[in-house]
């Protein structure tokens, strides 16, 4: 294989250059501090991931009771920009595209370690994380949740973050906002697929408003939540494609369910192919994608645009530095 291999594909989107089809995929490293800082110790480890062409960093939460796991990151307060813009100029020292995922967990945050009682969009116990009955969010309580992201949008742009990632998969608040099993709702926000979706577009639309149109607008979208009654693939491709017209990317993944239930490896391709026949915008891979005949097989079929990396980075920050110099002198 050349140098000019497909997985090797310079790329430009909305004036951002990516320099290969490789993403870091926003794999939870957790060495922030307690209160959600970062650390020197996370800067070392995103300044040794020199492969990838963007960067997504791990999830922030956006509010105390939107934490699931300790030492992640947050992007709550002002406080925490310092740290957020000295992440930011790391990532751009190795010429890469710096992009911040901004969460909350909702039902499936860690009551013991935010010493707050769940919320979430109905009183369901969350089927795969199980901490408890939530209580049902009010309509208002909603609004400053949506508030809130906007809010940490706007600080990750002003610390550097080239875009934002908003977290809609993997059983978090907006992916229970997705699912019929988690959202029982009768207003505005439930019922419908429309209804359940709404909370997600009215943050996107209230983020690009806010952060303008310069930054990158990305969405890792729970498309098959793998379980009876949940979201349905079909449902997800519709999501999918109303998401065109308000985002950059789009990242695929699972719903409630994290896609580790799945055999691997290319455990999702499936999905993504789905879901890239059905869209016009890039689209991101992941899924146990680390073998390149795979992945390059997806790119040449125009299954998918770029593929994600998370664990295999998470063992060998220079995952796919090596990776790509074992592709040119093939």
């Amino acid at each position: 294989m050349k140098s000019n291999h497909l997985l090797l594909q310079e790329q430009n989107i909305r004036g951002y250059h990516f320099k290969n089809r490789y993403v870091c995929a926003p794999f939870d490293i957790a060495k922030a501090t307690k209160e959600g800082l970062v650390t020197d110790e996370l800067l070392s480890i995103y300044q040794q991931r020199k492969g990838p062409s963007m960067i997504i960093v791990e999830q922030a939460a956006i509010a105390p009771e939107g934490q699931y796991r300790n030492n992640l990151l947050f992007a709550d307060r002002e406080e925490t920009l310092e740290g957020l813009a000295k992440l930011a100029q790391r990532i751009h020292q190795n010429q890469q595209i710096a992009v911040l995922q901004i969460n909350h967990a909702g039902s499936a945050a860690d009551p013991e370690l935010t010493k707050r009682e769940l919320l979430a969009p109905s009183p369901v116990e969350h089927p795969v994380f199980k901490r408890g009955t939530p209580r049902g969010l009010t309509v208002k309580e909603i609004q400053n949740i949506k508030a809130l992201f906007v809010k940490s949008a706007e600080r990750a742009i002003k610390a550097g973050f080239d875009g934002l990632e908003i977290h809609s998969c993997h059983g978090f608040l907006l992916s229970q906002f997705l699912s019929p099993i988690t959202n029982q709702r009768r207003d505005q926000y439930g019922g419908s697929l429309e209804n359940r979706s709404r909370l997600l577009f009215e943050i996107l639309r209230e983020v690009r408003e806010t952060i303008g149109k310069k930054p990158l607008l990305l969405v890792r979208l729970g498309v098959d939540d793998l379980l009876p009654g949940g979201v349905p693939l079909k449902e997800g491709i519709r999501v999918a494609k109303r998401l065109e017209a308000t985002i950059d990317i789009l990242d695929v993944s699972t719903g409630l369910t994290p896609p580790l239930v799945l055999p691997g490896p290319a455990m999702l391709r499936e999905h993504i192919k789905e879901v890239k026949k059905a869209v016009s915008i890039p689209v991101i891979g992941a899924g146990e994608l680390e073998d390149p005949v795979i992945a390059q097989d997806m790119v040449k079929n125009r299954e998918v645009d770029f593929i994600a990396l998370g664990r295999a980075i998470m063992n060998q920050d220079n995952y796919v530095e090596d990776l790509i110099l074992k592709i040119q002198k093939q």
